[in-house]
């Protein structure tokens, strides 16, 4: 039998202090760091509250102990994932982001878009990597046509 470890959602200066602890941790130690912004689709005024919670608790079930999982602006999925390079970010984004289409299906057909930034890669502080990802992710919507 395994243990569920109990993971919070952060928001605020609350998830802005934990993520600029986490990447300046990693970043003295030479460690891997990823931040991955998940976006949702939705029209203009539409209220998807219910999916945006639905999916959250479901984020915190797939991370590790020790990632942390925030929400912005009360809609965008933030997940800080310690010791995740770029090939391991890209993996886990592209398949979250079908999961997260899924279990959105069972409340509302909304799709979503992850896109992540990589500490080296894409930035150095927390604040550049977290607006970096969200921005990834709506680049993304734009690719695809969205």
């Amino acid at each position: 039998m395994t243990t569920r470890i109990e993971v919070d959602v952060y928001e605020g200066l609350d998830l802005e202090r934990r993520l600029m602890l986490a990447v300046e941790t990693a970043g003295g130690n030479g460690d891997a760091y990823t931040i991955l912004g998940c976006v949702p689709q939705r029209l203009p005024g539409e209220d998807i509250s219910d999916v945006v919670a639905a999916v959250t608790q479901y984020a915190t079930e797939v991370v590790r102990d020790g990632d942390i999982v925030g929400l912005i602006d009360g809609e965008i999925i933030i997940l800080g994932l310690q010791d995740t390079g770029p090939n391991q970010a890209r993996v886990f984004a592209h398949r979250l982001q079908g999961d997260l289409r899924l279990y959105s299906q069972k409340l509302r057909n909304t799709v979503w878009e992850t896109g992540y930034a990589c500490l080296y890669d894409h930035g150095d502080s927390a604040e550049e990597l977290t607006l970096q990802a969200i921005e990834n992710a709506k680049n993304r919507r734009r690719l695809l046509g969205g």
